[in-house]
């Protein structure tokens, strides 16, 4: 029997399980069983933002956030992975068009990294800041 098994770990923490069997179909069960058997289960994420109450809890204890902190983390947390240049991030969280509140924007992200795991929100020199971290957003 032939088979091959590829993990495909993505962004927003899900694993994708690619699986490939030829030969006895009744051991394609037994297969894939044993490739299921063999993961891992993924981390929890550390980061857990209720979008109902607008609580935040980093490692199980509640965040007290600013409005724009909570926007702001909100946001970035529904693209991880992507980077925004500060221009960006004043139209889709400070709802303004036009030039970028730049140093308001870094005393934002400061002050939110103080609050939560510093190495989620991740600058991206001389573009913006990007999302690296796991959220469970509800």
């Amino acid at each position: 029997m032939t088979q091959s098994l590829t993990r495909v770990d993505r962004p927003d923490g899900a694993v994708e399980l690619h699986i490939v069997v030829h030969g006895d179909p009744d051991r394609i069960g037994a297969v894939i069983g044993e490739a299921l058997g063999a993961l891992e289960p993924a981390p929890e994420p550390a980061l857990r933002i209720d979008t109902t109450s607008r609580r935040v809890r980093s490692h199980g204890a509640e965040v007290e956030l600013t409005r724009l902190e909570y926007e702001l983390l909100l946001f970035l947390a529904r693209h991880p992975g992507r980077v925004f240049d500060r221009a960006a991030l004043t139209e889709h969280v400070w709802r303004l068009p036009g030039p970028s509140r730049g140093r308001t924007i870094d005393v934002h992200v400061r002050k939110l990294r103080s609050k939560i795991d510093r190495f989620s929100i991740t600058t991206v020199r001389g573009v913006g800041y990007r999302f690296d971290g796991r959220a469970d957003i509800t």
